[in-house]
C-alpha cells in the first residue's frame, strides 16, 4: 500500500529516478511511479504537479548525483586526457555493478523518445551535452596548448564529435553484456582523439 509523502522529497526523487530510469520518462505511468517510490499519488502531486515536474527533478538529480561525481574529473581544473578515459571507464564499471542489462544513460534514453515539442525537457537534456561538449573542450585547449596541432575550429568540433561519440556508447550500452566490448570502443575513441591532437600513446 503506498505510503503518505513521510519520506523527504530527495528520497522520492532518488526512487522516482530509478523508476524513470528503467521504464523510460514516456512509458512509465503514474500509476507505476507510485508503485516503485512507495508514495501515494495525491502525494506525489502534493509535491509536484504531475510526471514531467517530477521528471525534471530527477533529470536535475542525475547531474548532482550521477553526473558530477564521474564528470567533474574532467571539469576539474588541469584534467586531461587520462581524466576523460577515467570517467568513460568509470561508467563502464558502474554500468557493470548493475543487476540486469545495462540501463545506458537517462539522458541518452530520453533523448531517443524526445517530443519535439517538448522544449523543456529538451532544455534539461541539453544542458547536459553541453556540459559534456564543454568539459572535453576544455580538457582538448589544455593538451592543444601543448602540441598546436589543432585551430579552435578543430578543437570544438572534437569536442562535439566526443559528445556524440560518448553519447552512442551508453546508448549501445543497452544492449550489450559484455562491458569489455565497450572498453575497447573506449579505446579506440581515445586513440583517435589523441592522433587528431598529436599526442603521443601513454
Amino acid at each position: 500500500m503506498p505510503r503518505p509523502i513521510s519520506q523527504s522529497r530527495t528520497d522520492l526523487v532518488d526512487n522516482a529516478l530509478v523508476a524513470f530510469w528503467n521504464i523510460g520518462f514516456h512509458a512509465i505511468s503514474m500509476d507505476d511511479l507510485v508503485r516503485e517510490t512507495g508514495v501515494s499519488r495525491g502525494s506525489i502531486y502534493s509535491v509536484f504537479k504531475g510526471k514531467r515536474e517530477l521528471f525534471h527533478a530527477c533529470l536535475d538529480r542525475y547531474q548532482e548525483a550521477a553526473v558530477t561525481p564521474k564528470f567533474g574529473q574532467v571539469e576539474a581544473e588541469g584534467a586531461r586526457l587520462s581524466d576523460i578515459k577515467q570517467f568513460l571507464e568509470d561508467g563502464i564499471a558502474s554500468q557493470e555493478a548493475l543487476d540486469g542489462p545495462m540501463p545506458g544513460c537517462l539522458v541518452v534514453n530520453t533523448l531517443a523518445q524526445l517530443d519535439p515539442a517538448d522544449e523543456d525537457t529538451k532544455r534539461y537534456l541539453e544542458f547536459h551535452t553541453n556540459r559534456l561538449t564543454k568539459g572535453f573542450r576544455a580538457v582538448f585547449e589544455r593538451e592543444n596548448a601543448l602540441t598546436g596541432a589543432l585551430s579552435d575550429q578543430e578543437v570544438a568540433a572534437l569536442a562535439e564529435f566526443t559528445t556524440t561519440s560518448v553519447l552512442g556508447l551508453w546508448s549501445n550500452s543497452r544492449k550489450i553484456a559484455d562491458g569489455d566490448e565497450m572498453r575497447r570502443y573506449v579505446d579506440m575513441l581515445m586513440s583517435l582523439i589523441r592522433a587528431k591532437l598529436g599526442v603521443e600513446c601513454p
